[in-house]
């Protein structure tokens, strides 16, 4: 389990991969974003992004399915109050394989609960050539560790026992 404490400003954590399919840009756009080169293929084609495009609202769900599985899953986390700066920097379109990462760039105690802390992950969407296509930065809720606390923190555990190992860090 990571909790707040084991979030290290300037760690980076790559979550997984998503391959874009044309189905699921169809089914997320026709029932939440129905623009048409969201939905039709061959209106897309005239639109100015010459082709079907994925919403940025699903770009952002493919993102959140990503961070989900790849960390909260192993976390305590407690939920979100907010999100900052969010960029949709490139079109995604079907066939994209796109690789989810955050990067801590700080964290805080929270000031009205104690037993929870404040994460703030710059949270990527990186194309297969390296350009970033969705960024946006969270602010995450994480309990503290319980002071009577055994559980192994992340920096005691192998590699191959942390789910969530960092993999690069910062300066």
């Amino acid at each position: 389990m990571r909790y707040f404490e084991d979030f290290r400003t300037g760690d980076i954590h790559e979550l997984g991969t998503v391959t874009v399919t044309e189905e699921e840009v169809l089914e997320f756009a026709r029932r939440y974003d129905p623009q048409p080169f969201h939905i039709d293929p061959e209106r897309a084609k005239q639109s100015p992004f010459g082709g079907l495009i994925a919403s940025g609202f699903h770009t952002s769900a493919l993102f959140m399915r990503r961070y989900v599985d790849g960390l909260l899953a192993y976390s305590a986390c407690a939920g979100s109050p907010g999100i900052d700066e969010v960029r949709y920097l490139r079109p995604v379109r079907p066939g994209d394989v796109l690789t989810a990462r955050v990067e801590i760039l700080g964290s805080r105690p929270s000031l009205g609960n104690p037993a929870t802390g404040i994460v703030q992950p710059r949270c990527e969407l990186v194309a297969a050539d390296g350009t970033v296509v969705f960024s946006m930065i969270l602010h995450s809720i994480f309990r503290r560790r319980p002071a009577d606390s055994r559980a192994a923190t992340p920096s005691s555990m192998s590699a191959a026992q942390d789910p969530v190992a960092c993999c690069a860090r910062q300066r």
